[in-house]
């Protein structure tokens, strides 16, 4: 028998920016044994909601049971309750990625691993898992790539079914489901329910799971929530299902009676099928008749939110059972100016050399700490942007402090010599200011206006036969590839934790699951290359060169002015320093 979720102020920031709210203030609670749809649109926080339910983001604050156990333990630095963990299933989006072993038996095998499943058991829940999802047993031989995309989707909700959690979180299920994989679905929800488990569905396709829904969660900009029953959807305007909107369209032109309509999808359901809207809407034809039009609540609240004006909400609210309303979160502005597009990447390039220069000239430890300090003061207002990449840097102080501390032994006789590693140490300070200032470079130019900066700049080359747009390209191609790769090791690291119950934080991966993270994530780098290559040869890269056209040009602005004049200032200081200390 599964558990309530209980939430209870939960606050989740967005990875590197501690100013911006994924989920923000969320009271809620979910009552075991139902189905709850989240709802919302594309970057709502409907997925931001399901990972931090998995444990996969950690909240900022408040706290977050089932049932009677936490699923953050401990004080200070929380660590994932691992009993939790076992009780729930996540199947996140593109979940069908997820495949490093050569046959589904191992897949499904290795979802069992972290319960300990082995025998016949295991080979009982592999086969009543496939079958819940309408996978034939043959296929347990096959390899899952050599699955059709709809059923490695099944497969990847087979792997969940396998583990029998009290709860499962599904993201988008319906995706590259055909009609009888979607039946197969809500069947299996339907089969999750009647067995007293729930299930946390994220998803846009109302027409399919909406009749299975015990209750509603939608979700707003990510900063608010409110909680509905299943009646609530009548008021979400152009996202209600089709047959919803055929009916308030047609009692608007006066060609169905509402009191009829409201009677008939009263029995029906939550609308009526699309045979019984015809035979009334044909019976009215034929009579030639106009209906009057009263409107419903449902047609009043639809009309209501279609033209209510699209305008940032100051807050939400949350709907509890009793149908009292209480304040749920605060939607705060963003600023819509891109980092990207503060700076010219020519400005920015220029300046991080002159800084490096500056501190290359440093050559005692007194003067790299005044290096250090404006150093420090260079990459303050950028400290954003260096949070997701502390692990980076802290490795790197790790494995320089180990460099330092050998260059520092003397055998004869056996002891620490400050003198012998000091020339190393200063090097490796040097290479660990360069590095922190130039890594918030990533976030400060896109890829594209880099190329366009190569470009604009040594464009005259050109005429020396130098292949300067073949380099800007590969230049593009490597910035824009850098932060895509570091995305998809977070998704994988996000798949193969949550496979393998893994109580570690952030996307850090336990030695055992990095085998199961390599392969799938090597062949989604493969496969991205290749469709990289195919856009390009699409796009005619390669092609014999003729005269191009510019969507835009970079020009200075004084916000670039000034840049270099900090740039030039701080370098003079640490030459100022280096002829004087």
């Amino acid at each position: 028998m599964s558990a309530d979720w209980i939430l209870s102020n939960v606050s989740v920031l967005a990875p590197g920016d501690r100013e911006k709210h994924l989920l923000k203030d969320i009271s809620l609670r979910i009552n075991s044994g139902q189905i709850i749809l989240l709802l919302g649109h594309n970057g709502a926080g409907k997925s931001t909601l399901l990972e931090t339910l998995a444990g996969l983001r950690e909240p900022e604050s408040g706290s977050i049971r089932l049932g009677e156990e936490h699923l953050w333990t401990g004080k200070g630095k929380k660590r994932l309750n691992g009993t939790v963990l076992k009780r729930i299933g996540i199947a996140l989006q593109q979940s069908e990625s997820q495949w490093f072993a050569s046959t589904v038996r191992e897949e499904l095998a290795f979802s069992l691993r972290p319960y300990q499943v082995e025998g016949e058991e295991a080979e009982s829940r592999m086969q009543a898992a496939m079958m819940s999802v309408g996978l034939d047993h043959a296929e347990l031989a096959r390899d899952p790539w050599t699955l059709s995309g709809g059923q490695q989707r099944r497969l990847a909700i087979a792997c969940l079914l396998a583990c029998e959690p009290d709860w499962l979180l599904l993201d988008e299920p319906t995706a590259g489901l055909d009609t009888e994989g979607i039946q197969r679905l809500t069947g299996m929800l339907s089969a999750c329910r009647a067995s007293g488990r729930g299930a946390i569905v994220a998803t846009h396709d109302l027409e399919a799971l909406l009749p299975l829904a015990d209750g509603l969660i939608i979700v707003r900009d990510g900063l608010a929530f409110e909680e509905a029953p299943a009646e609530a959807v009548h008021a979400l305007g152009s996202a209600s299902p089709q047959a919803l909107l055929a009916e308030k369209l047609l009692i608007g032109k006066g060609m169905l009676d509402a009191a009829e309509t409201a009677c008939a999808a009263e029995a029906a359901g939550l609308w009526q099928p699309p045979e019984e809207l015809a035979k009334r809407l044909a019976a009215g034809l034929l009579g030639n008749e106009r209906i009057a039009a009263p409107k419903l609540p449902i047609a009043a609240a639809i009309e209501e939110v279609e033209q209510e004006p699209q305008e940032p909400l100051e807050s939400l609210y949350r709907l509890d059972a009793d149908g009292s309303c209480q304040a749920s979160g605060t939607v705060m502005a963003s600023d819509s100016k891109k980092p990207e597009d503060k700076f010219d990447p020519r400005a920015l390039i220029a300046a991080y050399l002159i800084l490096s220069a500056g501190l290359l000239s440093l050559n005692s430890m007194p003067k790299l700490a005044i290096g250090a300090l404006i150093a420090g003061a260079c990459a303050m207002p950028f400290r954003r942007f260096l949070i997701p990449l502390l692990p980076i840097i802290r490795a790197f102080f790790y494995f320089s402090l180990v460099f330092i501390l050998i260059g520092a032994v003397s055998l004869q006789p056996l002891e620490l010599q400050w003198s012998k590693s000091e020339p190393l140490a200063i090097r490796m300070i040097q290479l660990g200011l360069i590095m922190v200032i130039g890594m918030p470079l990533l976030a400060l130019m896109s890829p594209i206006r880099l190329q366009r900066g190569l470009e604009q700049t040594l464009g005259w080359l050109t005429r020396l036969k130098v292949p300067i747009h073949s380099l800007s390209l590969l230049v593009m191609l490597i910035f824009r590839f850098i932060p895509l790769l570091m995305r998809e090791w977070g998704r994988f690291a996000q798949i193969v934790k949550a496979r393998g119950k893994s109580t570690a934080r952030g996307n850090a991966i336990p030695l055992r699951l990095l085998p199961y993270l390599f392969i799938p994530y090597i062949r989604a780098i493969l496969r991205m290359a290749e469709s990289m290559a195919d856009a390009l040869e699409a796009r005619g890269f390669g092609q014999p060169a003729e005269r191009t056209t510019q969507g835009f040009k970079l020009i200075f602005a004084p916000a670039d002015g000034w840049l270099l004049l900090a740039a030039i200032a701080a370098c003079a200081i640490m030459l100022t320093a280096r002829m004087w200390l």
